[in-house]
This record gives structure tokens, sequence and C-alpha cells, in this order.
């Protein structure tokens, strides 16, 4: 189901398998869509929540006490379950997910809670996880946030950059360029970033759409070769690695019994 929120700058789509962020528009004259629009055959996603694991695991599963677990899709995959709305504000909205663990896929019981929240121009997205078995669970959290690129049908993909707070790129510049050849080569990482965030940026106008992403240690750019409608900028808090133990992946956490853990991302509109 599709729930909206709405302030005097913008309105929210919120859909409640996975409590993903459907899509995110302005107010006025001219409104504008920020989000990609899901077309199926091309990214049929908005912006998923990657949770309880970020990226691929190789060979499709993993291994925990002696037991092997199926992990056949990336991403984990609270992004693909129907979510609970348990709080629903004019500005904010609420979902809960309850995980009872299985033998199949993941063995360790959890609650999932979401929020979206409107916030003058910005969107605060806020996640919390609570271990509820009595072993330790290791965790990682993404933000996946597919944002329209180009805004409008005036400008192409090369008018478009990404632009870090701080220099970031070597040579010491803060930008980098959109080409269709960019994504060639799937996704592009960055750890230990210095900006607290990246902005997809159309350069004439200056107009932009703002992801902050401090306290991530990894920041991944992604979209499809030729960049077809969309520019992905994704905080995450674990990254992928070799091998089938969930713990010895880069960034994960274990969360101890009844321990929770929290992150939230912001977009910014200036549109």
């Amino acid at each position: 189901m599709l729930y909206n929120i709405k302030n005097e700058f913008l309105t929210a789509t919120i859909n409640s398998v996975g409590a993903e962020l459907w899509g995110i528009q302005t107010l006025g004259q001219d409104p504008v869509s920020c989000l990609w629009d899901g077309k199926q055959e091309l990214w049929p996603r908005r912006a998923p929540v990657c949770f309880p694991w970020c990226g691929k695991i190789e060979d499709g599963w993993f291994e925990a006490e002696g037991c092997h677990y199926k992990a056949g899709q990336q991403h984990g995959f609270v992004r693909d379950l129907e979510h609970i709305l348990v709080e629903k504000k004019a500005e904010r909205l609420r979902f809960r997910l309850e995980w009872d663990g299985d033998e199949v896929c993941w063995p360790w019981p959890f609650s999932f809670e979401t929020s979206h929240t409107l916030e003058g121009r910005t969107l605060r997205t806020a996640c919390t996880a609570v271990n509820l078995s009595s072993r330790a669970m290791p965790v990682q959290l993404g933000f996946h946030p597919g944002l329209r690129c180009p805004f409008s049908s005036e400008y192409g993909i090369q008018d478009y950059c990404i632009r870090f707070e701080k220099p970031e790129i070597s040579g010491g510049t803060d930008t980098l360029d959109l080409t269709p050849a960019l994504f060639d080569h799937d996704s592009i990482c960055f750890t230990n970033l210095r900006s607290d965030w990246l902005q997809l940026e159309e350069r004439k106008t200056g107009r932009y759409l703002r992801v902050y992403t401090q306290g991530f240690p990894y920041v991944l750019l992604w979209s499809r070769p030729g960049i077809p409608g969309w520019v992905c900028i994704e905080p995450w808090t674990g990254y992928t690695g070799p091998g089938h133990m969930l713990s010895e992946r880069p960034g994960t956490v274990l969360l101890p019994p009844g321990g929770s853990f929290s992150r939230a991302q912001k977009i910014e509109i200036a549109l």
C-alpha cells in the first residue's frame, strides 16, 4: 500500500513493501519529481533500504554456527517484505517489521523500524534494528536512493556532476562529471570520505539533490550503463567481502542480544 506525507515544500510517497521511499515531489507552479520512477525493464526499485547486509554475499550463502543459510539476493531482504504502518502524521510515517527468524535465510529474530519525516526541504529516513535473539547478530545497513537524472528534459547527462562537500577526487577536485560510460563497470565506492554530503548537481543552474553521508564509512555511486534516468548516492555502514562469514565482512556490527542499531539518511531538495 502507498501512503503520503506532505508539508509546504514537498510531498513524499512511501510503499509499505520494504517501507520504501517511493517518490518525492516539489510543490509549486512547476513541480519536479526527485526520484527515479522504477521502470520495470531498467530498475524496478526506487530507494530501498539494505538490511541485514549490503551488496552480494559470495556464492549466495553464508555460514553461522556451522549451518548454511541462503542469501541469493543482494542487499538483504527487508526491502522485499511488507512493513506495518504504526504511526501516521501529516509530515511523518513510521513502519515496523517483525522477523521471527527461520532456518532458511536468517536465523536471528529482530524488529526493524523505518520512519520517513519531512523537515522543510529535506526528507529524513531513519532505521532502527533490535536484535530479539539470544545470540549476537551480524548487521550491515545501507540506503539506496535512486535520484532522478536529469531533473528535466532541458538538460542531458553531460550537464550534471556529483559534487562533494570537500575535495575527494584525485587531483584535488570536489566534482565528478557524469558521462554515459561512468557506470559501465558497475558501482563506484568511496571509503572514509571527509565530506558530510554528496549532491547530484545541475551545473548550469546549481539545482541539486543532496544526500548527507556523515557516519557512513562507505558511500557508493551507481546507475546502469548510459545513466538511463537515475543516479544512486548510497551511504552504507558495511561493504561486501569474500567468504561466507558475515562477521568478517567490512563494517559488520555484531549486535548483542537486545541491542539496537540505528542510522538515518537525509535527502535535501533544492529544485
